[in-house]
């Protein structure tokens, strides 16, 4: 068995049902989501605040490599909820794509880390 056939069924068999709708199209497939437990500064952030910590809730999202995703636009719905995309990327190897990764945020009103702070727009 390949790396892909062996990640693809790793992925049917324990991940949930989930729906992409991504650019005017919406696909539904399998897909590993799950929230982002390691904390690396590059993903979570952290700023203290004077009254306690900022609530940053993260996502990862693990799924086949056939998913299209774009970031600030892809929303993907599961059963513990509704996400939009906020990185992503594939992992190749060999130039064969593998998986698609993503960091995922709840779905919903702009929260205070999606605003630019340094542009003075909103």
């Amino acid at each position: 068995m390949s790396i892909v056939n062996a990640l693809i069924s790793s992925i049917a068999r324990y991940g949930g049902d989930i729906t992409v709708t991504s650019n005017g199209s919406t696909v539904r497939g399998r897909a590993i989501v799950e929230p982002l437990r390691y904390r690396n500064k590059i993903y979570i952030g952290g700023e203290q605040r004077h009254l306690g910590f900022v609530k940053r809730e993260k996502y990862l999202f693990i799924g086949t490599p056939d998913f299209d995703l774009t970031e600030n636009h892809s929303v993907i719905e599961s059963v513990s909820g509704k996400y939009i995309v906020k990185r992503c990327e594939r992992y190749y190897v060999q130039d064969r794509p593998i998986y698609t990764w993503a960091i995922l945020v709840p779905f919903g009103e702009r929260r205070e880390d999606d605003y630019d702070a340094d542009s003075g727009t909103d």
